[in-house]
């Protein structure tokens, strides 16, 4: 589910009235839920487990970087989803629906693994099992937070927000350990067999069905405060440009992968066509957030940086290159690390936080994407490995980049402006394809660098092209954006309501 650890800030009261063991009971479901998640997170993470199973089935770098291109694409879904679903007394079933439609997609990915279909077949499931992951696995999470809004006091939450993301992640590093143990490979010294051929993918996909059909049924103890008026639909033309924009862009992604294949120019420039029309439709959306100028610089940079999240699936096909064996041997231990790693990262940068600004958590956080994507550039051997555990602190961005949006936004946008985070990762979706699409084509170009092989040097290359979009977001942030938004954006309030007026002295 990629942590695009986007958490949507709930515009409710802090004084919830249900009784106390309501509203405990709402909390503790909020935990097991993200548990849940967690424990699950070899396969909702789309991106490593993925691009190793696609390389396993013979798909090069290009296809192997769909499944999480596609993950990311999709994440409009919640924007969507609260337009189509408004009311308060659908969020137990729509909560419930995802957590069911992700348990499905991932039984039936596993079922086609198994069955002797053409690998193409299995390719596109995996695909589809990334799509999927990316509509429900975002969508889960808003709705939860909603929950947890809506149904507890704003001084209780503390207690299941540690055991959501504190233990949250062990259960990820368990679930990893679990992986290597189906996949085999090593794990910290630990050298596993793991199952034969694809055997081992099947019963892991296989395994996080039951995990999310538990979540699907937690669901439906939540409990929430009656409200008087249910919220209505807003007009069709208050979502055209996500109407547009977000099936365009799926378009482009199919049509230029189409052209590669065929090698019809024609395709491959409907595909950029689809591309452009899109991103207007995304921008005439938002034009009223993009109009605000740290809003605006702030988006830049957060689209920029984001595009790290799509960068592992290159990280994990590299394994034989830098480590000599096959990618799914070590995706278990790579998962453990992004994931170990997020732990510590997460502690510190709290605490960086509550003595620095706003602008400070996301400098540190992409600064550390940065790093990751440097060490993967020039680390060898076992030490590569460290990239991974590094990425997975960077990947805390999802948490930073909206902490400064929020500080950013007038307390009557916060909801508004919150959503529009959810959708930060739609634009940056393409540059996985992009960073697949470089090292196929270096490759296939047969470039090398002294004794590094062609295909060393492509994902090399596509490690450099990430770091310099992240190294052009940490710049545009330290030039441009202010350290305390919220102090600049009540300036620009203060001057729009009280114009400057004559003072005795003149």
């Amino acid at each position: 589910m990629s942590e695009s650890e986007i958490s949507p800030v709930v515009d409710t009261s802090s004084q919830c009235p249900l009784p106390s063991r309501v509203q405990l009971a709402n909390l503790v479901l909020f935990a097991l839920c993200t548990g849940m998640q967690y424990l699950a997170a070899p396969v909702l993470y789309v991106g490593i487990t993925q691009a190793s199973l696609c390389k396993a089935l013979g798909a090069d770098a290009r296809v192997s970087n769909l499944p999480a291109t596609m993950f990311f694409a999709l994440t409009a879904v919640p924007v969507l989803l609260a337009w189509l679903s408004p009311g308060i007394g659908s969020l137990r079933r729509n909560l419930s629906i995802c957590y069911a439609s992700t348990a499905l997609m991932l039984l039936v990915t596993a079922l086609v693994l198994a069955l002797p279909v053409s690998n193409e077949i299995k390719i596109g499931v995996v695909i589809l099992q990334g799509a999927v992951s990316g509509a429900a696995g975002p969508t889960a999470i808003a709705l939860l937070w909603e929950m947890v809004g809506r149904g507890s006091d704003e001084k209780r939450r503390g207690l299941a927000l540690g055991l959501a993301f504190g233990a949250g992640p062990i259960l990820a590093v368990i679930g990893s350990f679990g992986q290597t143990v189906l996949l085999g490979g090593s794990f910290f010294g630990l050298e596993l067999a793991g199952l034969e051929g694809l055997d081992g993918f099947v019963v892991l996909f296989a395994c996080g069905g039951p995990v999310m059909v538990l979540a699907a049924v937690l669901s439906w103890f939540f409990r929430l405060p009656e409200v008087k008026t249910e919220p209505t639909r807003e007009p069709v033309g208050s979502v055209m440009g996500l109407l547009v924009g977000l099936p365009l862009m799926l378009a482009s992604i199919a049509l230029v992968q189409a052209g590669v294949f065929t090698n019809a120019s024609v395709l491959k420039f409907a595909g950029y066509a689809a591309a452009a029309v899109s991103a207007v439709a995304f921008v005439y959306h938002f034009r009223p957030i993009l109009t605000q100028r740290v809003l605006l610089l702030a988006t830049v940079v957060t689209v920029l940086v984001y595009s790290g999240n799509t960068i592992p699936s290159n990280m994990n096909l590299f394994t034989p290159e830098v480590l000599g064996d096959e990618p799914a041997k070590y995706a278990g231990m790579q998962n453990a690390l992004r994931f170990a790693f997020k732990v510590i990262a997460g502690a510190v940068l709290g605490w960086l936080l509550t003595r620095s600004h706003p602008r400070q958590g996301l400098v540190a956080t992409a600064t550390v994407f940065l790093l990751a994507q440097v060490w993967a550039i020039f680390a060898t051997g076992t030490a590569y490995l460290l990239a991974f555990g590094l990425y997975g602190a960077g990947e805390l961005i999802g948490v930073y980049a909206p902490n400064y949006i929020l500080s950013a936004s007038a307390p009557g946008d916060i909801r508004r402006n919150m959503a529009f985070v959810t959708l930060l990762m739609v634009p940056a979706a393409p540059t996985g394809y992009l960073f697949g699409s470089i090292a196929e084509s270096v490759k296939e170009a047969g470039w090398q660098l002294g004794e590094m092989t062609s295909a060393a040097l492509g994902f090399r290359v596509s490690f450099g092209v990430c770091a310099v979009l992240i190294l052009l977001g940490i710049i545009v942030a330290l030039v441009a954006l202010p350290r305390r938004p919220g102090i600049e954006i009540a300036g620009e309030v203060r001057e729009m309501t009280f114009p400057e007026r004559p003072t005795s002295d003149s």
